[in-house]
């Protein structure tokens, strides 16, 4: 998939965005009619390999939003690590209006950042949501407007990549590995990973300079430290 080249280029974050004025309006309906079960069953297995590719990336992932979220087009979003939202665009898990289910897991993926009932009623009723009802709810991280709605989702993307990616790795691993198995084998995995990075430039040269100018003052202008996520 694109996802995997992107991985093989070696990057430090990625911003998943679309072009035009809507982030995605929902699957095309004809699509379906019509449809067999196997043919359903291959069509949403590639799709869910897709999902399962952003999800496994190592590196921060942020979905930039505009316009309309609705269907698999939230279940994406869904996907990344944050959503960052344009005020005015509407979200909706609209499955339920066609007769059908979140076939790409959102109304779990929506349960991990807003709660099972919260995720229930998003998709039980199909009803379209504000980027800030989403916001308070937890699902979506920040709303910018819509000037310069693009360099500011770039901006979001650029900060976390330029933070300690080494750090950000084990800290989507163990995360991944608690939502799988648990959180005791989450603690075994954190005890096998976690201390390398004592070892890594970034953290070194994090600590020095914190030891150097004082933790206020480093704490107050984190940007001090490069990092090299290494």
């Amino acid at each position: 998939t694109q996802v995997g080249r992107v991985r093989a280029d070696g990057p430090r974050g990625l911003l998943l965005r679309a072009e035009g004025r809507v982030f995605a309006a929902g699957a095309d309906v004809a699509d379906f009619k019509g449809m067999r079960e196997s043919e359903a069953r291959a069509m949403f297995t590639d799709y869910m390999r897709i999902m399962h590719d952003i999800e496994n990336l190592d590196v921060p992932t942020v979905a930039a939003v505009q316009g309309m979220c609705l269907g698999g087009g939230l279940e994406v979003a869904l996907a990344c690590d944050l959503i960052v939202a344009q005020e005015a665009t509407m979200f909706g898990q609209v499955e339920s209006m066609l007769g059908a289910a979140t076939f790409l897991g959102g109304v779990y993926r929506l349960a991990e950042r807003c709660g099972t009932a919260r995720a229930l009623e998003i998709t039980y009723t199909g009803t379209l949501y504000t980027a800030d009802v989403f916001k308070s709810w937890g699902i979506v991280s920040q709303v910018f407007g819509e000037k310069d709605f693009d360099a500011q989702a770039m901006a979001v993307a650029a900060s976390l990549a330029h933070g300690p990616t080494a750090a950000h790795r084990v800290t989507k691993q163990v995360l991944r590995k608690a939502k799988v198995d648990g959180v005791r084998q989450a603690d075994e995995l954190l005890l096998q990973i976690s201390p390398a990075l004592l070892e890594t430039k970034d953290l070194q040269s994090a600590t020095e300079c914190m030891l150097s100018i004082g933790s206020r003052a480093f704490m107050a202008d984190p940007s001090v430290v490069e990092f090299q996520g290494a």
